[in-house]
């Protein structure tokens, strides 16, 4: 079963155009949110999505320092890559460039190194898991009706089907779900962030959104100091997937992002951006299939629409279990060594509690 970390839409990967992840995607901060008109512009209107750009059906990397021989990158439930061939190939074509450049313009030297500030992960679901989620959460997540709003921002209260309810990872369709959520969210973190780490799935939770409910500004609770959040659309209304992805119009009342999802992970203004300052919010349109990874801390909210039918996701957190390698990192060789008493000593406490 192939889930994706993408960089086409889903028309493209229905054609079997799986791209690569885009650089654009990894490094937070291009562009600016707003053009002169005050409409929203994530990207230009005629802009390739996430970076990647099709000539005569083939996928053609944007810019000339990727590497245009690396295969793509596909994340399978089994967890696979090609990402560390892929390292190589790009260093070594980047040496050649760099000797190329340093020949051709009288030995200087020219690098870019763009500092990344935080990893947005899109995943591309396969229709048939959604649709079954949506089968098992009309069968037995909304029956049940555990309500789980209790504990959320949500303002859900505008149809009497509006709601936020519990969904089980305990249950036999829950573990299997776990099962590929932990995948999704250790991939993440070792290829979005280099880290040694175990994502653990341990809490999720359905929002069924009717006209009129939303969700202000917030972020998301874990049980480690590293955490990850996600949402899956699972089902989006006509009156929003009927409005363009790029460049929604929002002047004179137009509703261009109503329904989005907003992230903001600063406040930087147009003038900021114009100081070359980099963008610091995103819009994102809903889209069945699609799903969001991103670190719990980070802010984010969901404007409300008006129109009929339910705008249902799939809202999941992660602990992250950092391994003995990764902490190490981040320790001297006495902080670490006290670090391993410790965890030998709470194991054995442990162990013989259990006996």
């Amino acid at each position: 079963m192939g889930i994706r970390m993408f960089d086409v839409d889903p028309s493209q990967a229905e054609e079997g155009l799986d791209g690569q992840v885009a650089e654009e995607d990894l490094n937070q901060g291009e562009g600016p949110p707003e053009d002169r008109d005050g409409n929203v512009a994530s990207r230009p209107a005629n802009a390739p999505r996430y970076g990647v750009k099709f000539e005569e059906g083939k996928a053609v990397p944007k810019e000339k320092h990727v590497p245009k021989s690396s295969s793509e990158t596909v994340y399978t439930s089994d967890g696979a890559s090609e990402a560390a061939d892929e390292a190589l190939t790009f260093a070594q074509e980047l040496a050649d460039e760099e000797a190329a450049m340093e020949e051709d313009n009288h030995g200087l030297r020219y690098a870019l190194r763009p500092i990344k500030s935080w990893v947005l992960g899109r995943i591309e679901w396969p229709m048939e898991i959604i649709d079954e989620l949506n089968a098992h959460i009309d069968d037995v997540v909304i029956p049940a009706n555990e309500n789980y709003g209790e504990g959320l921002v949500g303002q859900f209260k505008q149809n009497e089907k509006s709601a936020q309810l519990n969904f089980d990872l305990t249950s036999e369709t829950g573990k299997q779900l776990k099962t590929i959520l932990d995948q999704i969210g250790t991939t993440y973190l070792k290829s979005g962030y280099d880290r040694d780490a175990r994502a653990d799935c341990f809490q999720a939770w359905t929002n069924h959104a009717y006209a009129g409910d939303y969700n202000p500004f917030h972020d998301h609770g874990v049980q480690t100091p590293a955490g990850i959040s996600a949402y899956l659309y699972l089902k989006v209304p006509p009156c929003i997937e009927e409005l363009p992805e790029v460049n929604p119009q929002i002047k004179d009342s137009g509703g261009g992002i109503d329904g989005f999802t907003h992230l903001v992970w600063g406040l930087n203004s147009r003038r900021d951006i114009m100081m070359l300052k980099p963008q610091t919010e995103e819009y994102i349109k809903p889209m069945v299939g699609t799903m969001c990874v991103f670190p719990q801390w980070l802010k984010h909210q969901v404007i409300p629409f008006f129109g009929e039918g339910e705008r249902r996701t799939l809202a999941i957190n992660w602990n992250v279990h950092d391994s003995d390698t990764e902490m190490r990192k981040l320790m001297s060789e006495r902080e670490f060594t006290q670090y391993l008493e410790t965890k030998s000593t709470l194991s054995d406490k442990l162990i013989s509690k259990d006996d």
